[in-house]
């Protein structure tokens, strides 16, 4: 089987193309990669709008000489992106090609506004062969616009670099928590530093990492310094080694993010062994065992935050035994390989 992967270049940052870069190493079918909109960072919009229509020529191209047999393609869930993957979906279908349709992003507040006349969107993706998602709360939405095609649950990934030839020991003790995420207000970056406020009045040796680079950095910084909030460290975007060694350093992770698609934040982190504080949103809740891989807390309720902080601090076997079973989970489910067996498993049961 060869397949035909649509997809934003995947050396460029971008939840879709990272996803894809993971997976490329472990593929076992045949894959070719069509790369749509920018080639680079650098590169204009206005530039990126005059090549759409070569990318659309090389797209057809692969279609009828590259003996394609099922093309994947990856929108998110917003007007243009819709269309213009639509595009692609009718134009694979029309030459008899299987599709299937990955949403990795979810914009519930546009799937309300499609409610009201859903009759086009559904018409064109309910020929995907399947459609993949990150969370159920995602499939009922597109049930609810009826798409009636099989829809499958799936999930970010974490590199296999980050297990490999490495021994992870589970934690004990809660010295230092750790926030890795964009640096902006829906990611619960303030929530977070009043948590650790509130935690270190009790534990003056308590220290956290924030980790990520945003649009709000800066005014978080000086929200830190003009309340004298101690034993905080930035560290800006982290990569590769620098991401893995991070997380090394971290003894309980904290994320009281709003809403996601699935975080792969919680993912590195539970495969690295941290136990796991945040809020029920996206896939995460579709998995997520409250008490065996930490603690799924509403980020409107800090004060639970607080509490369960302190509890993992004076429990050190809980905190151990957390530890333990997140790196066995996240070995089992979440590691680029496994991901990528399912992903090819998947199209072979739908393909026929």
């Amino acid at each position: 089987m060869k397949l035909l992967i649509v997809t934003p270049e995947i050396h460029r940052l971008g939840g879709v193309a990272n996803h894809y870069l993971g997976l490329s190493p472990h593929w076992k079918d045949e894959v070719e990669y069509l790369f749509y909109g920018k080639k680079s960072d650098t590169m204009s919009r206005l530039l990126t709008l005059l090549l759409y229509p070569i990318d659309v020529i090389k797209y057809v191209w692969k279609l009828i000489f590259s003996n394609i047999d099922v093309v994947v393609i990856n929108p998110s869930f917003r007007k243009y992106q819709l269309i213009r993957d639509g595009f692609f979906l009718i134009l694979a279908r029309c030459i008899s090609k299987e599709v299937v349709t990955f949403f990795h992003g979810f914009d519930v507040e546009y799937a309300k506004i499609l409610k009201i006349n859903p009759n086009l969107f559904k018409s064109v993706y309910n020929r995907s062969l399947f459609i993949y998602v990150l969370a159920s709360d995602f499939k009922d939405i597109l049930i609810s616009l009826g798409i009636t095609k099989p829809i499958l649950l799936t999930t970010t990934k974490v590199s296999d670099s980050f297990v490999d030839n490495i021994t992870i020991k589970p934690r004990r003790c809660v010295k230092t928590l750790l926030y890795v995420a964009r640096i902006i207000k829906e990611k619960g970056i303030y929530e977070t530093i009043d948590i650790y406020r509130a935690v270190k009045t009790r534990y003056a040796d308590l220290k956290l990492i924030v980790a990520g680079d945003g649009s709000e950095l800066n005014k978080v910084k000086r929200y830190v310094s003009s309340n004298e909030i101690n034993d905080i460290t930035f560290i800006g975007n982290v990569v590769g080694a620098d991401l893995l060694n991070t997380y090394l350093l971290g003894d309980l992770y904290i994320l009281p993010t709003e809403s996601e698609g699935m975080a792969t934040t919680v993912l590195e982190a539970m495969a690295l062994g941290l136990p796991v504080l945040t809020s029920p949103t996206g896939g995460v809740k579709d998995f997520f065992i409250n008490g065996k891989m930490g603690y799924l807390i509403d980020n409107r309720h800090p004060q639970q935050y607080i509490e369960k902080v302190m509890e993992l601090i004076a429990d050190e076997e809980c905190c151990s035994e957390i530890s333990s079973f997140n790196i066995n989970y996240a070995r089992k489910h979440f590691i680029a390989s496994k991901v990528t067996e399912k992903f090819e498993a998947d199209i072979r049961i739908h393909y026929k």
